[in-house]
């Protein structure tokens, strides 16, 4: 039996929902609620689901953060996109399945869908204590 998932081992996942991401109409051939249904059901997942994060280019966009010990480890935000189908959307979920970032690497078929942030996030001014 697997060891049941800790606070110190969940992912935050971001899924985009805006302007692009989700739709029928830009992806016709994706089952946007599976997407969101194996995310939200896989272990280690803490789901949230947002608006348009700007990628819209490269829709459907899912951002992973890394667990505090994922985060503890080096691990950082890790942006991707174009993940259309139940494969890649899997893909996702066994990384972090297997720790996320940080603590395992990404699968390889996740390589071409690893991206910078989106436009709306890189163009933020940065928060007055960050500076």
């Amino acid at each position: 039996m697997p060891s049941p998932t800790t606070a110190a081992s969940t992912c935050r996942v971001v899924l985009c929902r805006g302007c692009c991401c989700g739709t029928t109409g830009k992806h016709p051939d994706t089952d946007h609620q599976l997407q969101a249904d194996q995310l939200r059901h896989a272990p280690g997942i803490d789901l949230m689901v947002t608006g348009c994060l700007g990628n819209c280019e490269r829709s459907n966009t899912v951002v992973v953060l890394p667990s505090p010990a994922g985060r503890a480890a080096g691990g950082r935000v890790t942006w991707l996109g174009r993940i259309l189908d139940a494969t890649l959307t899997q893909s996702v979920a066994d990384w972090i399945a297997a720790g996320g970032p940080g603590l395992a690497e990404p699968p390889d078929r996740l390589a071409p869908h690893v991206q910078a942030p989106g436009r709306r996030i890189a163009a933020a001014p940065a928060p007055a204590d960050a500076r």
